[in-house]
């Protein structure tokens, strides 16, 4: 029974050592994300660029899923 405990306490250690090595080797430093002007024209204009042939398509098939869906 102490062996049988023992190998369990030596596999879970040598499973959290690797989890630990892993994280370290695949660990990734954040990069500093370059901060959004109020008045950037990527994203006012985001909203302008969609295609009304989309959205004419999309909310047809909402509204025909939810016909079906009644």
């Amino acid at each position: 029974m102490l062996l049988g405990m023992g190998l369990v306490y030596l596999f879970l250690s040598v499973l959290i050592l690797g989890v630990h090595l892993v994280a370290k080797w695949c660990c990734e430093e954040p990069k500093a994300a370059d901060p959004l002007k109020a008045n950037d024209a990527s994203s006012t204009g985001a909203a302008n660029t969609l295609d009304p042939k989309l959205v004419t398509a999309i909310s047809l098939a909402v509204q025909q899923y939810r016909s079906q869906a009644r």
